[in-house]
């Protein structure tokens, strides 16, 4: 936030009314929005609100010190430390997240947005044009230095700003997986994570078995079921025991990996479970049953 910033709002919202400071991915900017009520959580000030506070349309010094000493209007990094990017650095704001229950995007609080260093964050899923040309609506998945991950949305509809939304570790895994290969990223650059959930797509690719001609009628249904029986019996034969073995072995040999990497970072933080609960992003009690 910037007094430069305040003189166009005032400026514009003398001009035309519904004007507003609005944190979007490149940060704070000045919106006039005829009408359109913007983001209450990334809405900072009004131009309604900042006349009624310093009971004048009119911008001066000393309103200006009272506007910018409102609130604390800076954007802290992806730790939430209030450092502030360097010149050098090519970065973006993080203006929402998913909920995964309700398998929609919310705006954030202004107060909780983070900006990330976009130079430093990979590409993982690039965006589906198809779906961008039939829907108006697409992303791109990318992760952070520090693991955040992030969708990259873009949209074509009045009122809806691309925006970068946070999402969890499991909701970037299910994209991952249900992606279509042709929009994974170069698989040499890809997280682990990715590479896991693709190594699991490719499992139940192998294992996909249709039933044929199902729209067809029931006497040519049945007689095409009977010249598939055969691959049909040993489709159902290896999904059976596959099956049974990702939810035994491979599940058991997976929990294994995970304790010995959870380890690995306790005896690194000198067996301090506090430091190395955080460093794992679990809670206390979770590490410790992991030990």
């Amino acid at each position: 936030m910037t007094a430069a910033l305040l003189e166009e709002l005032f400026e514009r919202g003398n001009r035309h009314g519904d004007t507003a400071i609005v944190l979007g991915e490149d940060g704070w900017d000045c919106d006039v929005h005829h009408g359109r009520r913007p983001s209450e959580k990334l809405t900072a000030l009004t131009w309604d609100d900042a006349t009624d506070f310093i009971g004048s349309h009119e911008l001066d010094d000393q309103a200006t010190r009272a506007l910018l000493a409102r609130a604390d209007y800076s954007i802290r990094d992806e730790q939430g430390q209030p450092t502030l990017p360097g010149d050098d650095v090519n970065w973006a704001v993080i203006t929402a997240a998913v909920d995964d229950d309700a398998s929609t995007t919310e705006d954030i609080p202004w107060q909780k947005a983070r900006w990330f260093d976009l130079g430093t964050t990979r590409r993982v899923l690039d965006q589906d044009d198809e779906a961008l040309r039939e829907e108006r609506r697409a992303f791109s998945l990318w992760v952070t230095r520090r693991g955040q991950w992030l969708l990259a949305t873009t949209s074509q509809y009045d009122g809806e700003p691309d925006q970068w939304v946070e999402c969890t570790s499991e909701h970037a895994a299910l994209l991952i997986y249900r992606a279509d290969w042709s929009l994974l990223a170069d698989e040499s650059e890809l997280p682990l994570l990715a590479r896991a959930a693709r190594a699991a797509r490719d499992l139940t690719d192998l294992l996909d078995f249709q039933t044929p001609d199902s729209e067809s009628d029931r006497e040519r249904q049945v007689a095409a079921c009977w010249g598939a029986r055969d691959v049909a019996t040993e489709y159902e034969h290896a999904t059976r025991v596959i099956g049974t073995l990702v939810r035994t072995t491979v599940q058991q040999e997976i929990g294994t990996s995970r304790r010995n990497a959870a380890r690995t970072v306790y005896v690194a933080h000198d067996e301090n479970a506090t430091r190395a609960a955080n460093a794992l992003n679990l809670s206390r009690r979770t590490l410790n049953d992991l030990l």
